[in-house]
C-alpha cells in the first residue's frame, strides 16, 4: 500500500476504536447486559455482556475493517486503482461502527432510539454511495477473474466493454435497492425486509448476466 492508505487505515482504524470512548464514559450507568439485536420491529432479541460489547464490538468491526480494506487494496494492485471508490469503501465500516455503537449504547441508557431508522438509513445510504461510484471503477483484464477493484468474478474477461456493462447495471441495481430501502422506512417493517430481499435478489441476477457479457468475445 502506499503512505496515503497507510494514513487514511490509521485514521480510520482511530475511528474505530475511539467509540470505545464513549462507551467507557458511560459504562458505570450502563446495566449487566445490553441489547445487540433487534427485531425488524424494533425489538430486542438478542442481548450480550456489557464488557463484550463496550470493547469487544469495536474490536470486532476493526478486524473486520481491515479485511474488507485489504482485500480492496490487494484486488486495487492487481489491475487498475480507483481511489474514488476505494476511499468510500474504507470508510463504510467506520460510518456503520459509530452508527451502532452510538445506538447500541443510548439505547441501553434507557434513551428513546429508532434502531429500524438507523440501521436502514446507513445501509441504504450505503448502497446508493457505493452504487453510483461503481459504474466509474476502471475495468481491468490484466487478471484473470478480476474486473475492476473487488468486483471478482469465477471467469476470464474477454469482453471489457461487457464488464464495464455488467458493474453500470449492477450500480444501478444497488442505487435503487438504496432508494427502496429509504423509502420502506415510511411504510410498516416487513416492507423494509422485502425491499431488501428484493435488492439482495437483483444483485444476484446480475452475476449470470454479467458472466455472459464479459465472456463473450464481440467480432
Amino acid at each position: 500500500m502506499t503512505k496515503n492508505k497507510w494514513v487514511l487505515m490509521a485514521i480510520t482504524s482511530a475511528v474505530i476504536l475511539a467509540t470505545m470512548l464513549y462507551g467507557a464514559s458511560q459504562y458505570s450507568a450502563l446495566p449487566a447486559t445490553l441489547v445487540t439485536h433487534w427485531g425488524v420491529d424494533n425489538q430486542p432479541n438478542e442481548w450480550m455482556p456489557k464488557a463484550l460489547v463496550v470493547y469487544g464490538l469495536p474490536l470486532l468491526m476493526l478486524a473486520a475493517h481491515w479485511l474488507a480494506v485489504g482485500t480492496t487494496y490487494w484486488a486495487s494492485s492487481r489491475g487498475k486503482s480507483a481511489p474514488r471508490f476505494e476511499r468510500i469503501t474504507v470508510w463504510i465500516i467506520p460510518v456503520v461502527t459509530v452508527v451502532i455503537y452510538v445506538a447500541t449504547i443510548r439505547y441501553a441508557l434507557g434513551q428513546a432510539v429508532n434502531i429500524r431508522l438507523w440501521a436502514i438509513a446507513v445501509v441504504g445510504a450505503i448502497f446508493i454511495v457505493m452504487g453510483n461510484y461503481l459504474p466509474t471503477v476502471p475495468v481491468s483484464t490484466a487478471h484473470q477473474g478480476w474486473v475492476g477493484v473487488g468486483y471478482h468474478v469465477p471467469w476470464q474477461v474477454k469482453n471489457p466493454a461487457g464488464a464495464l456493462k455488467a458493474m453500470r447495471v449492477l450500480g444501478y441495481v444497488m442505487v435503487a435497492g438504496g432508494v427502496l430501502m429509504l423509502v420502506s422506512l415510511f411504510f410498516p417493517p416487513v416492507v423494509s425486509v422485502v425491499a431488501l430481499v428484493l435488492l439482495i435478489a437483483a444483485m444476484i441476477v446480475v452475476m449470470p448476466l454479467s458472466y455472459r457479457w464479459t465472456t463473450r468475445t464481440d467480432k
